[in-house]
């Protein structure tokens, strides 16, 4: 037997970035700049330690005014953050892409470019769509491609020569091909979809899973409902099962109400033998958002909720009563994966 490679990748969801959370940076900046690091300090070792770090940008780069809901966009440095936490790619196929219109997308695309960020989803035209998706990353012996999808955006469509993907069977199908034409080894899904705060997924993204699976596709990553679903494996093709996670919930926002206040990443590690990869083994690593006052101002820090109720003394001190969230959180968060 030959035995080759392997690679450990993790997967975030949805990356928000509500008006309190840009308050609350510019208070971590000293009140002279934006400062979203501290956010994710306890889950930098994480997520760094990973070879390959996914999130789903909710969020555009399209400049001041930086606003949040119902349009988002945020300051430079919340990539810069992501990206010093750990991440190396970000996928950009989600509702909110479009908050700012074309001009607001293509500035999003030139910042991730400008930081070195690699990215899919969303393109200038049909030649860089053609470029880049599917997202084809080479990484100790190891080929993956990255295709991501939404459901829709919530401002207008994006027009030629912009290009937003949306979830189309057709279109989703012709990528697979190309994908299994590229030689990939293992193909990764990442899919914007599903009913907003729920915890089960609907019967739409079970048939949109099992006709990716039916399609190649090894691993779907979902986002969109701000709540953790199920992680599942479902048939594939040919012998092969295809991991489904259903929804990872939010990575960070100013959501705070139950289910939506935290959410799980995706630890999968891949291992290559006799020139097949396969899945070794992968879990999940819940984390809930801690916000709390600063001078007035509420700031956030993500905090691994395994690592805190192991090791309490390795974070500040925080409230009784924020405890309790935490704590229901991580039950809740079980609840639904064991069901």
């Amino acid at each position: 037997m030959t035995v080759g490679n392997s690679i450990r990748l993790v997967f975030a969801g949805d990356v928000m970035g509500h008006s309190t959370q840009n308050t609350g940076a510019w208070r971590d900046g000293g009140d002279s700049c934006y400062n979203f690091i501290p956010n994710f300090q306890w889950m930098k070792a994480f997520i760094s330690s990973a070879d390959i770090a996914v999130a789903n940008l909710e969020v555009t780069f399209a400049g001041e005014p930086y606003t949040g809901y119902p349009a988002f966009s945020s300051p430079v440095s919340l990539a810069v953050a992501l990206q010093d936490a750990g991440f190396n790619v970000l996928v950009t196929a989600n509702n909110h892409i479009m908050d700012r219109g074309v001009t607001g997308m293509e500035s999003t695309i030139d910042v991730l470019d400008s930081l070195g960020f690699l990215h899919t989803g969303s393109f200038k035209d049909a030649f860089s769509r053609e470029s880049n998706h599917p997202l084809i990353i080479q990484k100790n012996g190891i080929k993956l491609a990255f295709l991501n999808y939404t459901y829709g955006t919530n401002m207008p469509t994006a027009k030629p020569p912009f290009t937003v993907n949306y979830l189309d069977t057709v279109l989703m199908a012709a990528d697979l091909a190309k994908a299994r034409e590229k030689k990939a080894d293992y193909i990764i899904a990442c899919i914007h979809w599903g009913d907003e705060y729920q915890n089960t997924e609907n019967g739409a993204q079970r048939r949109m899973a099992d006709f990716l699976a039916r399609n190649g596709c090894n691993l779907i990553a979902g986002s969109h409902p701000h709540a953790i679903q199920p992680i599942k494996t479902i048939a594939g093709s040919a012998t092969d099962s295809t991991l489904v996670a259903y929804s990872l919930g939010n990575f960070i926002s100013n959501q705070r109400w139950r289910y939506s206040d935290g959410g799980i990443m995706l630890d999968v590690f891949l291992t290559k033998t006799d020139d097949l990869v396969k899945l070794d083994s992968f879990h999940y690593e819940p984390f809930w958002v801690y916000r709390y006052p600063e001078k007035g101002v509420q700031v956030y820090r993500i905090i691994p909720v395994i690592d805190y109720l192991s090791n309490p003394e390795r974070f500040p001190p925080i409230s009784v009563e924020d405890e309790k969230k935490l704590i229901q959180f991580y039950n809740d968060t079980n609840t639904i994966m064991n069901n």
